[in-house]
Parts: structure tokens; sequence; C-alpha cells
């Protein structure tokens, strides 16, 4: 590494030196505010040399923790991870272990380091559970580094301790609020986008059926709907994954039976025979959709497949257009609904089926929840009408 040298920018002094590098670029910390270029100089040796500090290693290796994530992820997450997971551990990664400890070399991470890291995000109001998932990122993959790769002595992230669960964040935790859409609200937004627009049928499969927003746009027409039973096959969401939209399973693996209602079953009846008469009427032009080995949607090789959201001429709508729907939602006058998001249609759906009586075990198996307290704690919230019905039980003390 290089030497720390310092530098007057306006009326003080910079120190700076050269740390590990990332993706192959050069990288470089440094720090102004110094009166004297004495100053600048004493401290950037002492930060440099907090900087390299190391314990033995078998391999001594200048490579930084963000460039030995990158190693990580491809080598053992492939092999010992879920598509899902490695989805989940790659957004940590880019949102937040990269950009606080990315740039420190790989055998000069130490205990402390890591420890104040999931300390500060405690007290960012992160909640428990992402928190517990960095702390399985660090502590994986440094245990990886140690063995096979044998990079380093000793994995600083083997004793890691999660805040206790009687501690207070700094900042409330961080829980995005879901809001119960009103009625008049989804009509205005049934009539918005109606039948016919792209994003009319997963918006249904969310208000109607409870579907996640990847799982909305993964449902194949032909051979996970029994139209005779009413019945969806919920076998697949949809993730983009290595630039490829890609089938994958449910979230925690949840494939499951989910019940139709008259309206949604119509609906589908409706899509599938438009898109039957379309593939007649585009013949040759039609774009059939296909799925490979892998799941991933192209045009090219593997089984046909026929999604329900689907253009006339048998082209592909991606889930991103839902970024356009919320948008519209959110500004446009007549709407102007800014607490709307794709889940918020799931989070009704569920509120609106346990507050009319429906049983909590079956809710649960519909949406796919590994247990029923994430059903009850996340999803029922307390509308009016539920208070009102509840209220006869307290006249029966």
């Amino acid at each position: 590494m290089g030497q720390v040298t310092a530098r007057k920018r306006g009326k003080t002094w910079e120190y700076r030196f050269e740390t590990a590098s990332i993706g192959g670029k050069r990288n470089q910390t440094s720090k102004s505010g110094f009166l004297t270029k004495k100053e600048a100089l004493e401290a950037g040796i002492l930060a440099k040399s907090e900087y390299d500090k190391t314990g033995i290693a078998f391999k001594p290796s200048e490579k930084s923790y963000s460039d030995y994530l990158d190693e990580w992820i491809e080598n053992y997450g492939k092999l010992e991870l879920s598509p899902n997971t490695i989805l989940s551990y790659k957004k940590k990664i880019k949102l937040y272990i990269k950009p606080n400890l990315g740039k420190n070399k790989l055998n000069a991470l130490s205990h402390e380091q890591l420890q104040k890291f999931l300390q500060k995000k405690f007290d960012e109001g992160f909640s428990r559970n992402t928190i517990s998932i960095m702390k399985s990122i660090l502590n994986n993959s440094l245990n990886y580094a140690v063995f096979p790769l044998k990079y380093l002595n000793i994995n600083p992230a083997s004793s890691l301790k999660m805040p206790s669960k009687n501690a207070i964040p700094k900042t409330p935790t961080r829980s995005k609020i879901r809001y119960v859409i009103p009625k008049d609200k989804i009509d205005l937004i049934l009539n918005r986008f109606p039948e016919g627009t792209t994003a009319h049928i997963p918006i249904c499969f969310g208000y109607y059926c409870g579907l996640r927003h990847g799982e909305a746009f993964a449902i194949d027409i032909v051979n996970d709907i029994d139209f005779e039973k009413g019945i969806l096959h919920l076998k697949h969401q949809l993730q983009l994954i290595n630039g490829f939209w890609t089938l994958i399973n449910p979230k925690y693996n949840s494939i499951r039976d989910i019940d139709l209602n008259q309206k949604m079953l119509d609906l589908l009846k409706r899509e599938k025979e438009k898109q039957k008469n379309n593939k007649e009427k585009y013949e040759k032009y039609y774009k059939q959709l296909k799925v490979n080995d892998k799941g991933q949607l192209n045009y090219e090789e593997g089984k046909n497949i026929q999604l329900a959201t689907m253009r006339e001429n048998g082209e592909f709508i991606s889930p991103r257009i839902i970024q356009h729907v919320g948008r519209v939602i959110h500004y446009e006058k007549g709407l102007e609904y800014k607490e709307f998001d794709f889940h918020s249609l799931r989070h009704t759906h569920t509120t609106m089926l346990l507050s009319n009586g429906a049983d909590i075990k079956y809710v649960q198996k519909r949406l796919g929840h590994k247990n029923i307290k994430v059903t009850l704690d996340i999803y029922y919230q307390l509308t009016d009408d539920i208070r009102e019905q509840n209220k006869k039980f307290i006249e029966m003390l």
C-alpha cells in the first residue's frame, strides 16, 4: 500500500492513503480539517496503522472485503444457497455491508469492527431479522475465508452477538407501514387499469388472491390453473437473476393451492380464450415464450409457457410495469393514493378475509406464510369494522 500523504484543502489540511482495490480499481481514503500539515500526517499515519492491523494469516491477502464478497457469493452461494437466499444476500451486501465494510482489507477485519457494524444497524432501526441475516453473511463469508480458502487464520465474525431483546435502538425499528386499501380506492384502481390493460391481471392476483409481486407474474394460465375445480396451483415466483427473468420457487418454498373466486376464475377463462385466439391470429408472427432448464424466460429454447400476463402478440410483460402503476396511482388526479404499493393489495386481501371471519389457518396457507404468527403480526390490521364486530364479546363478560 502507498504511503500517507498530506495536502492543503482551502484553509485546512487533508491526509490520504491508498487502501485495498475494489473491482481492480485503486481506492483511497482521506480525511480533512487539520490545521497543520504535521497534524494531518500524524493522524493519517495513525489511521493507516489501524487500517493495516491484522492477525497472522495463512495466506496474507490484499483483497478488499468487497471483492472477496463477490468471490464468496459466486463460489459458495451457488453451491450452498437457494436462489431466494442469494437474492436476499446480494441485496444486503450491496446496500449495507459493502458501503460500511467493503473497502477494508479482508485480513484486517476485526471482531470489534464487525460487532460495531451490527450495533450501528440496530441503532439505525433495522429489524432483528435483517440484522440476523447480515450477521449470517459476515460469519458464513469469513468462515469460508478460513476454510477452504485459508485466507485467514481465524474468523473474526465467529462470536458476534445479536443485540439483546431488551435493548432499545436509538432510532425506532424500521418497519414499513402496510395499508388496507379502501374499497372505493380499489374500484378506482381497477377502473383505471381495466381488463385488457397490462396491469389488470397482476393487480387482480394481488387483490383477489393475495399473491406477492413476483408470484403474480409467474402464473402459467395453461398449466397452473384448474378451471374445473377453480384452483390456482402456485408453483413459482418470477425474479430477475443475472439479467434473466427467472422462475424460481416461491418465498419460503411456499408452493400451494389457492381457491379462486368467481370473478377471478371468469377473468382467467376469458384471458385464456383470448390468448388462444391471438396465437391463431398472429400465426408464425406470434412470439412464443419459453422457459429453459434454468428457469429463464426466453424465445429460443425450452418448454413453451403461456403466462397469464402477456401482450397480444405473445411478448413477455415485465413485472417492472408495477413501478409505472404505482406512479399513476400516487399522482394521477382522481386517484392520488400515495399509500399504494403492490404488497398493499396482499395486505388488503388478508385483512378483509380475516375481518369477514375466514379461518386464520386457511388464510396462512393461502398466503404461504411460514407460521401463523406472521399472518397475525404483520398482516392483520384492526379496522373499524373488526372493532365493531368484536365489541359484542365485551358485553358477554
